[in-house]
């Protein structure tokens, strides 16, 4: 049976009277805020020493373990990827935080004020959660977006702020193209939301793949489409709808354009490529 994704959650800490432990194994991105106390992290083969007001930041696929003393004062946060993705801020900052939230952050300092406004953002979340009522998924975005942003500007000095990197680019280039594929987005689209010139796009692009923006983007929407129709029983057209091709005709011209095959002939051709039952059953031993 598939196992079940997992969840976000958060927990706020007050003054507990023994120590609090989190192992943590990659799976989710973590965050911890101390408003107050102390603490330390191990993280890979780094382990430092935590004092409150300060945030940890853990991104996916980062394994640890982290301790807050006695009296301690905070919260604690875990998010999948899937959902810190929907609630990446869009914009010209979008790349900037995308690099931000790669790198972990093992107790950079934060005012008394920013350290409690934090966790008051983790206890609305962890409130919303308890009550999943309508609307509780949007709150809950927005308050990740807030900590997102607020990562972004501990770890990014001002004049760094400006432009993002050509990695960073390329980051959430890709990022944004599994979001918007079937939006259909024009390439000025994805560099305003990235916040550099579509020039600037297609050159971090070009360095990182060796293509266009526009041909990987037309590269993802065929692997799309190829997946559909070989995996599912859908009419072309729904195909095509489920794209956000508006008419079926584009997009069989266009899916012949990239492959060199009509959408029908590639399905027809992946069909006798199965092998039948019988020929299943008989290569058994």
């Amino acid at each position: 049976m598939p196992r079940a994704p997992e969840a976000v959650e958060a927990r706020i800490f007050h003054g507990a009277l023994a120590h609090s432990t989190w192992t943590f194994r990659g799976t989710r991105n973590r965050a911890f805020v101390l408003v107050s106390g102390s603490g330390h992290i191990r993280l890979g083969t780094h382990e430092v020493p935590i004092n409150g007001p300060a945030i940890v930041w853990a991104p996916s696929g980062e394994t640890g373990l982290i301790t807050f003393d006695a009296g301690a004062e905070g919260a604690s946060l875990a998010v999948p990827d899937i959902v810190l993705g929907s609630a990446m801020p869009s914009g010209a900052v979008f790349a900037q935080v995308r690099e931000a939230i790669s790198r972990p952050i093992l107790g950079a300092r934060l005012s008394t004020q920013e350290a409690r406004r934090l966790s008051a953002a983790h206890s609305i979340i962890e409130q919303e959660l308890k009550a999943d009522v309508p609307g509780s998924q949007e709150v809950i975005r927005h308050h990740l977006a807030l900590l997102l942003l607020a990562i972004w500007r501990l770890t990014s000095p001002a004049d760094e702020r400006q432009q993002p990197s050509p990695r960073a680019i390329v980051r959430g280039f890709v990022h944004l193209v599994e979001l918007h594929i079937r939006d259909h987005w024009t390439i000025n689209d994805y560099a305003n939301a990235l916040g550099v010139t579509a020039d600037r796009l297609n050159s971090a692009i070009r360095r990182a793949t060796g293509r266009t923006p526009l041909e990987l983007i037309h590269s993802r929407l065929i692997s799309e489409a190829s997946t559909m129709l070989d995996g599912s029983g859908l009419q072309i057209a729904a195909v095509a709808e489920a794209l956000g091709f508006s008419d079926p005709a584009y997009f069989s011209r266009f899916f012949k354009r990239l492959t060199g095959v009509s959408p029908r002939a590639h399905r027809a051709g992946v069909v006798l490529k199965r092998p039948s039952v019988e020929t299943s059953y008989a290569a058994w031993p």
